[in-house]
C-alpha cells in the first residue's frame, strides 16, 4: 500500500478507535508493516473474508469474542471505504 493510502488508514483507524495497529477490541492488529506489504484491495478482500469466517465462528470461540472480532474488522473495512473513496476514486 502506497504510504499516502497508508497513513490516511491509519488516521482512520485512529479515529474509530484504533490504539496504533490495534484494534478497539483487541483482536486483529494492522501494523505498518503489513499495511506497506499489502495492496488496498488485497486488504479489502482479506478483512471480508475474516469477517465471514468470524460470523461463522460463535460456536468455538464463544458469541463475545466472535462479536468482538466481528466489530473490529467492520471497523477496519469502514475506514478503509472512507480512504478509498477519499483518495483513490475520482472526485
Amino acid at each position: 500500500m502506497k504510504a499516502d493510502i497508508r497513513e490516511e488508514l491509519k488516521r482512520e483507524l485512529t479515529s474509530r478507535g484504533f490504539n496504533g495497529p490495534v484494534s478497539p477490541n483487541g483482536t486483529m492488529t494492522l501494523d505498518d508493516d503489513y499495511l506497506a506489504a499489502v495492496g488496498v484491495g488485497e486488504l479489502l478482500e482479506l478483512l471480508v473474508a475474516r469477517r465471514e469466517t468470524i460470523f461463522r465462528s460463535g460456536d468455538i470461540v464463544g458469541m463475545d469474542t466472535a462479536k468482538m472480532a466481528y466489530e473490529d474488522v467492520g471497523t477496519a473495512v469502514e475506514a478503509l471505504k472512507i480512504v478509498v473513496e477519499r483518495l483513490v476514486l475520482p472526485t
